[in-house]
């Protein structure tokens, strides 16, 4: 999180991070203080999922209520403590935005009457992205990869549109539930993309064309085993880029630390032959 605005160079934690520099943020900053409002997001997602079942919800919904608006009070509370200990700079970091959309929408959802508006207090629960650090990487990971994935899967639903074209033309006279037009066509190989039930279809096919697993077995070894495999490994790839960056930001934090330290002592050699001898 990022420190108090500051026109001096702020100092350097062992992560390479500012360093928290009003008592406020060391509080904010503080592991009990985090781990209390991982808690309260924990709490909070278990009522919610609690006034799911009826019979709770009869038997202590009241009391749900009460700690429901009890937790969301605590939040707003947080927040601003954090808003107060940071100031400006506090909106400047993507995740502290993120933080803070969620309780605005959270409250808004509480306080409304419309079932609809308060099933968003759920969105509470994401929180715990914000709050674990681990958790803001895959996040983070998964944001970054968004292009590579966008580009695999324009290249997936050209691949859908040719073989259901294919399909549509070879098995929809007899399959028309199937493979009647393209549309249907592509929404049945969806299904066979994901493995679900795929070789139910590729049965019925089977049973007025002999020869259709060579077209459900080429679909699958190139929809299936090539290009969805392509998701993970473009997410591989950016999980280890953005860990060797932040392993980067370790090493320059400690840099960082060193030339500090090499600059005070030389400036204490420099003191120190400044002053008289002792008499």
């Amino acid at each position: 999180m990022s420190g108090a605005a500051s026109s001096e160079k702020p100092a350097l934690g062992p992560a390479g991070k500012p360093k928290p520099q009003t008592q406020l943020q060391r509080f904010v900053e503080n592991r009990i203080f985090q781990t209390t409002v991982l808690f309260l997001i924990v709490i909070n997602a278990i009522i919610l999922g609690a006034e799911t079942f009826r019979g709770v919800d009869e038997a202590a919904g009241p009391l749900l209520v009460t700690l429901d608006r009890i937790i969301i009070y605590a939040f707003v509370v947080e927040i601003g403590i954090r808003i107060i200990a940071y100031r400006g700079v506090y909106f400047r970091n993507g995740w502290n935005v993120f933080d803070f959309l969620i309780v605005v929408v959270s409250i808004g959802a509480a306080t409304s009457g419309l079932a609809a508006l308060r099933a968003f207090r759920v969105l509470r629960v994401l929180r715990v992205i914000t709050v674990i650090p681990r958790m803001r990487v895959v996040v983070s990971a998964l944001l970054d990869s968004i292009p590579g994935i966008a580009s695999v899967g324009v290249v997936i639903l050209l691949i859908v549109y040719v073989f259901a074209v294919i399909a549509a033309n070879l098995y929809g006279g007899d399959h028309p539930d199937l493979f009647g037009n393209v549309f249907s066509a592509m929404y049945t190989l969806f299904q066979v993309m994901t493995l679900e039930g795929w070789p139910d279809i590729a049965s019925e096919v089977a049973e007025t064309h002999g020869r259709s697993w060579i077209f459900f077995l080429t679909f699958v070894l190139i929809a299936t085993f090539t290009m969805l495999n392509l998701f993970v490994a473009i997410v591989v790839r950016v999980v280890d880029e953005d860990s060797e960056d932040d392993t980067q930001t370790v090493i320059d934090g400690q840099s960082a630390i060193r030339n500090e330290i090499s600059a005070l002592r030389v400036e204490i050699e420099a003191l120190s032959k400044r002053l008289p001898p002792a008499s």
